[in-house]
């Protein structure tokens, strides 16, 4: 924030759950022609759509725009906060210091809990911290770290290390890795090349994939380690003594791992993109030309060029028939863009939070 009395915002690594940002899904802007309302998680309309936009609920306020300003609704839909602002961000949680002691993760319990919102009454932009009653803050509080979903971010690892003790062998050149198949057991395999290829064997010297791969790369997908193949751009997966588990005959070829520890490969080929689950079933059929995981953590995006749709991890697929599709942190929501280039909200149950007509 650019409020020259802002606190520098702490990393407080042990901010308990409670106090992150997350959305209140128990209502969801609904959308009736060009005008914003809220209904229930069932598609009941609960507050009459009057304004030109509507945020979600956050702490039991939600902010709404009227005339090009903003101000701020309860969940009864009464006008709690004037609509004066030319920015209005959603409520959290943050900490004043008391009694002159600085805010740090091991006197939480120390400080005052505050509830504020950022704010702005300038074009401009220039933001101040207002209250419950939209009064400006005169310091803004510190907030804890965790205000952002945590989103794993899954990748292939290779390694580079020193395999100088292993017995040289006319086997390979260079050994690039070594993993156990789970941890614990004896065997151990090695990831090597010989000229330009790459082969793995074992501590027996047993070749277990061939020096045919013009990349191999070792990943760990719980307990047990498995090997990304690239042979000639064709993509595939091994498990790490060799059986196959994905035929080598993909041009793409992604892992993904959700945060509920949901593990999913992105497969593409002949130009189709979808998705595989561990045990080998398609949860999104090879039907698009695009598939990208949506960082929110709730399933992926399907593409049809241009439109775009989305497979939820629930296994309900909304197909291809958006201008954009974009995920919403929590719950269980995704934002659509209609080929009318307007937008509305639909939840994995499928309900759709928005109707193309004028209020009457």
């Amino acid at each position: 924030m650019k409020n020259k009395y802002l606190l520098l915002v702490l990393l407080i690594a042990f901010a308990m759950p409670v106090f992150a940002q997350k959305a209140d899904m128990s209502l969801v802007p609904y959308r009736t022609g060009e005008l914003w309302g809220y209904a229930t998680s069932d598609g009941i309309v609960a507050i009459k759509p009057e304004y030109s936009k509507a945020e979600l609920f956050h702490e039991g306020f939600a902010a709404v725009q009227k005339g090009g300003k903003y101000g701020y609704i309860s969940k009864e839909g009464k006008l709690v906060i004037p609509i004066k602002f030319y920015v209005a961000k959603p409520f959290r949680f943050g900490y004043f210091s008391k009694g002159g002691k600085t805010v740090t993760a091991d006197n939480l319990d120390e400080q005052q809990l505050v509830l504020f919102a950022g704010a702005s009454l300038r074009t401009d932009g220039y933001e101040i911290c207002i209250n419950t009653k939209g009064e400006t803050i005169p310091k803004c509080p510190a907030i804890p770290d965790n205000s952002a979903p945590d989103v794993n971010k899954p990748s292939t690892v290779t390694y580079e290390r020193n395999y100088s003790t292993i017995q040289k062998s006319e086997l390979f050149d260079k050994v690039i890795a070594g993993y156990k198949l789970i941890e614990g057991s004896d065997e151990t395999y090695y990831i090597a090349t010989r000229g330009t290829n790459y082969g793995v064997f074992n501590n027996k010297f047993e070749v277990i994939l061939p020096f045919e791969y013009t990349k191999i790369s070792n990943i760990k997908i719980g307990a047990m380690n498995y090997l990304i193949a690239d042979k000639e751009g064709m993509k595939g997966v091994f498990f790490g003594n060799g059986s196959p588990y994905v035929t080598v005959e993909n041009s793409r070829l992604d892992f993904i791992e959700t945060p509920d520890e949901k593990k999913y490969f992105i497969i593409g080929k002949d130009g189709k993109t979808g998705v595989k689950d561990m045990r080998h079933n398609y949860v999104v059929p090879m039907n698009y030309t695009n598939v990208t995981y949506d960082s929110t953590g709730k399933g992926f995006i399907l593409e049809n060029t241009p439109l775009k749709g989305y497979y939820f991890l629930s296994n309900r697929i909304e197909e291809p028939v958006y201008a954009d599709v974009k995920g919403v942190p929590g719950g269980s929501l995704i934002m659509v863009k209609t080929t009318e280039n307007k937008w509305g909200y639909i939840n994995s149950n499928g309900v759709k939070f928005y109707e193309d007509e004028e209020v009457k």
